[in-house]
């Protein structure tokens, strides 16, 4: 009789481990047959920080922003065309929005490169994002 009781004392615990190993494997199963989802909104960005000792000379006018010797391994200008400008926060600082075209076209796109300046007069600095494609976005910060 004593074998019995035993026997139902471990019995009331099998339902359980069944429940545990079930939820177990089916967690094992998820993992190795997951999906992984790929995403067409992608962007590829990469960075570029230019201090005082890189010396860039930056000239922004009513219509244009010229950047000396900056394209080409530094031997050309570089020209964008300002479309609009606009105060706007940038890390919770006012700063003012250059939304920006190339004077040239692209000579592998045949289109015109989208650029935006962000001039932070307080931090003392300029970040320019030139959007290569709608994909691909460069940065670059001037440290004035």
């Amino acid at each position: 009789m004593s074998e019995m009781l035993e026997l139902a004392k471990t019995n009331k615990y099998i339902p359980k481990m069944k429940k545990i190993i079930t939820l177990f494997l089916i967690c094992i199963y998820n993992f190795t047959n997951g999906q992984e989802l790929k995403s067409h909104s992608f962007i590829k960005k990469e960075s570029n920080i230019v201090d005082r000792e890189q010396e860039t000379e930056i000239t922004i006018t009513d219509s244009e922003i010229i950047l000396k010797n900056y394209a080409n391994n530094n031997t050309k200008d570089l020209v964008r065309i300002i479309e609009r400008s606009e105060m706007k926060d940038y890390n919770g600082i006012n700063c003012i929005w250059y939304y920006c075209i190339s004077a040239e076209k692209d000579i592998f796109k045949g289109n015109y490169r989208k650029s935006i300046f962000i001039y932070d007069e307080l931090g003392k600095s300029i970040i320019f994002s030139d959007f290569v494609t709608e994909v691909d976005i460069y940065w670059t910060k001037f440290l004035l």
